[in-house]
């Protein structure tokens, strides 16, 4: 646009051409906020997978732990028999067996604190906040196209 010295201005394209090139900025700055809506959404997906990952993992260790501490006492009950110890195998067994309810119960409780090591909070919570205005913007664009093509 250019000013003359009257006062007018003067422009090299019309009225129309100028929505035109309007319309075709906004289309493109609406696909780049896209192409990053995904990106987000495939990091995301991403770290949830590599949770699940995790989480899987931590259950076939969990699992592991406890079939050896299973196949621990059933030896120790097998040695015991073949000695025929005294009655008071039944409250060792019971130590034994409380024992192992503990490494089991810490091995769970370990499992949760991993699994957050990996992920730090703040970067989870940056995330979720990312998430949640990208969804916000998503659905108020959707509302605004169906706006516009109801002619309201």
């Amino acid at each position: 646009m250019v000013e003359t010295r009257s006062g007018t201005s003067t422009s090299p394209y019309t009225q129309e051409q100028q929505e035109k090139m309007a319309a075709l900025v906004r289309e493109n700055k609406e696909r780049k906020e896209l192409l990053k809506q995904a990106k987000l959404k495939a990091i995301a997906e991403e770290q949830a997978a590599k949770m699940k990952e995790l989480e899987e993992e931590m259950e076939k260790k969990k699992k592991a732990a406890k079939e050896e501490a299973a196949a621990e006492a059933e030896e120790e009950r097998k040695r015991r028999e073949g000695k025929a110890e005294s009655s008071g195998t039944k409250e060792e067994e019971a130590k034994i067996e409380k024992k192992i309810s503990e490494w089991i119960a810490n091995l769970s409780l370990g499992e949760d604190e991993e699994a957050q090591f990996y992920v730090p909070q703040d970067e989870r919570d940056a995330l979720a906040g990312e998430l949640a205005a990208i969804e916000a913007l998503w659905n108020d664009k959707k509302w605004r196209r169906r706006k516009s093509w109801s002619g309201n």
